[in-house]
């Protein structure tokens, strides 16, 4: 039986190692002097330099990499592009960017690109970016041990279906059944309802991308029904319905404009909400549906996981003793 996950222990290259691999990514010197000799101080992190996103983009092809730490102005291929370029390569990698100033538009694009954090330069203090790459690491390993932990609910499955041929015949089928579902899941990432509060045009584009879609009030008891809340920030109670519905089971995705407040966009960072720029031009309508459909492909894996989880339980206990 094919399994949902991949066996091999790394991505975009070779097998596992207990070191980190941290990549710096800059065309001036001076700073990935600073970067690798600060990171190198830490015994368990590997450094590698790159002076141009192209240079990037040859290692990412060949190692894999835990975090990318990268300048948002680079010559050639830029900081945000090299970002999304890397994600999609390497899925569990985290990225931080380097910018020289934080503005609402950088910020939105760093994090759209698929960034967890960001750094300013010149870099006041040190203790600054090891704590950022430290905290990016973090990241990547809880997200790494969830994927461990599906991948081995999916190993248990197949052995428990080739195992328990005594089972009854009703649990077969049902754990069969939902081990094509979370197959199912894994592979498709457009199923659930959005609910979207505060912009017609970001209904119209979801719709228009083959979502169940619809525009509600902000208070509406309707979105604690919903798979997935679109929240936009031109509204100027958006902080108090993001914040109301952040606790709730429905994923906030919070659609910001260029002129959105940086304190505001940083806190939702902090509270780790989604974050996709937002505006008139043709950028929403490739970044939305890619967001939405990757929070309800989050969203429809894990509750494949669980229903899975039970039938896994259901069909040991239906294994007469021996």
């Amino acid at each position: 039986m094919e399994l949902p996950f991949e066996t091999g222990e790394g991505e975009g290259g070779g097998g596992g190692t207990l070191a980190s691999t941290v990549m710096v990514v800059d065309d001036e010197p001076v700073v990935l002097d600073i970067c690798s000799r600060l990171l190198e101080r830490e015994t368990d992190l590997v450094v590698v330099l790159a002076g141009s996103a192209e240079e990037a983009m040859s290692i990412l092809k060949e190692q894999r990499v835990d975090v990318l730490v990268t300048d948002k102005n680079l010559p050639g291929l830029g900081g945000v592009e090299l970002i999304a370029e890397a994600r999609r390569l390497q899925p569990a990698l985290e990225a931080v960017m380097i910018t020289g100033y934080a503005s609402s538009e950088s910020v939105i694009a760093a994090f759209a690109a698929g960034a967890s954090d960001y750094i300013l330069k010149p870099f006041d203090d040190l203790r600054v970016l090891r704590a950022k790459v430290r905290a990016a690491l973090e990241r990547r390993v809880q997200g790494v041990r969830t994927r461990d932990e599906a991948r081995e609910v999916a190993r248990q499955a197949a052995t428990l279906l080739q195992a328990g041929r005594d089972a009854p015949e009703p649990a077969h089928a049902a754990l069969e059944a939902e081990l094509r579902a979370y197959e199912d899941a894994v592979r498709t990432g457009q199923r659930g309802h959005v609910a979207v509060v505060g912009s017609e045009h970001a209904v119209s584009l979801l719709q228009a991308a083959g979502f169940e879609a619809v525009g509600l009030p902000p208070y509406s008891p309707q979105l604690a029904g919903a798979d997935v809340v679109v929240v936009e920030t031109g509204d100027p109670q958006w902080r108090t319905q993001a914040e109301r519905l952040h606790n709730q089971p429905p994923d906030v995705l919070l659609l910001a404009g260029a002129d959105a407040d940086l304190n505001d966009l940083l806190e939702a960072i902090t509270l780790r909400m989604d974050l996709v720029g937002f505006g008139a031009g043709d950028q929403g309508a490739r970044v939305l549906p890619e967001k939405v459909r990757m929070l309800l492909l989050r969203r429809g894996i894990q509750h494949a996981q669980e229903r899975l989880g039970r039938a896994l339980e259901a069909f040991r206990q239906s294994i007469p003793a021996r």
